[in-house]
């Protein structure tokens, strides 16, 4: 019977562990080394965005912590001869490196062979190796595999040393760097608890949103009584009013589109309104949680951009419509929404929309697309 017991805790401490393994996800970092040019370079990015989608390890969060770093490392270069067309055939090796971007730690490696060949320039030839990595190779499985493990394994046995760093990082000022450095923290670690009343403590220390004064509302005053003049009588006719022209039909503006990575996450935009004399756009969301209850969501929205180009990132949450300016340590009751009022600050030029928008729950993240604008 006691070997059962044991045998059974054994088993619910594994899936724990696994639980808390399947919860760590990753952004795709940008190849830094030289002798790409800009298109191969996206071409990488993507190719490790889509290693991430094919082993459920992409991240939704907008301030994770683990990048997976992609790396071209190319060999020998060769022009073939006697041919019609020259072929330039290029070798390397591709490797991928996961870090913790905030305190540099290295949590696993990945290293294939690759070669490519086209016929042109030498571009070309590596655009054609890039394109012949295969997203399915097992090795990228089990690097995913075995760097959740090691992440797990790390935080398990530097809880002091991680509650230090974010602390120092609290202390001088970088709340939301501290913030998504803590986040990530599985849930296993012995010093969760702490982790969480360190979140509790940014979110109170976030700064509050000052209310915008503005002027009162000036009392309507009935006019006096004027006496009645007798009509006059007018001698020359009274010309026809000028015909007046027709106004150009509006454009229709473009259907709003919202949408949604997790499944057990619902999204839904109550008002966005701008005020041209602050400069700031005032936008009212709700979300609600389908699955299991959350008492400790980070709650954010990243960016904002204009019809023009123009990419917002200042944006706090507002004290308004009875929600609250927490960040970190949100209560999600299963079934129920909850209301958030992000403000977007410097917006110098009124739009009828705003083209895109960024939020996130934890990992779930929310796009949105033309979202109106009511100016007031």
């Amino acid at each position: 019977m006691k070997k059962s017991i044991a045998l059974l805790t054994l088993l619910f401490v594994v899936s724990l562990s696994v639980a808390a393994q399947e919860t760590i996800h990753f952004v795709a970092g940008v190849p830094a080394q030289k002798g790409l040019n800009q298109k191969n370079k996206d071409a990488l990015k993507l190719k490790v965005e889509q290693i991430l989608a094919r082993n459920n390890a992409g991240v939704a969060s907008l301030y994770n912590a683990f990048v997976i770093q992609p790396e071209l490392v190319l060999g020998e270069t060769r022009k073939t001869e006697g041919l019609l067309r020259d072929v330039t055939l290029v070798t390397g090796e591709f490797s991928l490196t996961a870090r913790n971007k905030y305190d540099d730690s290295v949590y696993g490696t990945a290293v294939i062979e690759v070669q490519g060949d086209a016929t042109g320039s030498t571009d070309d030839a590596i655009a054609s190796l890039i394109s012949s990595i295969k997203v399915t190779d097992p090795a990228f499985v089990r690097f995913i595999r075995n760097t959740r493990k090691h992440i797990t394994e790390f935080y398990q046995q530097n809880c002091p040393i991680i509650i230090e760093k974010a602390r120092v990082m609290i202390d001088a000022g970088m709340l939301r760097e501290a913030g998504a450095y803590l986040s990530v923290v599985p849930e296993t670690v012995p010093c969760y608890g702490d982790i969480l009343k360190m979140l509790q403590e940014i979110g109170q220390q976030e700064p509050q949103e000052t209310p915008v004064a503005t002027e009162p509302t000036p009392e309507l005053v009935s006019p006096e009584p004027v006496a009645e003049v007798p009509p006059v009588a007018v001698s020359e006719p009274v010309p026809a009013p000028a015909p007046v022209a027709a106004q150009p039909e509006q454009t229709p503006l473009p259907e709003y589109k919202a949408a949604v990575s997790c499944n057990n996450l619902t999204f839904e935009l109550v008002s966005c309104e701008g005020n041209e004399t602050a400069g700031t756009i005032r936008m009212h969301v709700r979300f609600r949680n389908t699955g299991a209850t959350n008492n400790n969501a980070a709650i954010r929205m990243g960016l904002a951009i204009d019809p023009d180009g123009a990419t917002f990132t200042e944006i706090m949450q507002v004290a308004e419509k009875g929600c609250t300016t927490s960040t970190y340590g949100n209560k999600m009751p299963k079934g129920i929404r909850i209301g958030k009022v992000f403000e977007i600050k410097g917006v110098n030029s009124p739009c009828a929309i705003l083209s895109y928008a960024e939020m996130a729950v934890d990992n779930c993240k929310v796009i949105l697309h033309n979202i109106p604008v009511n100016w007031k």
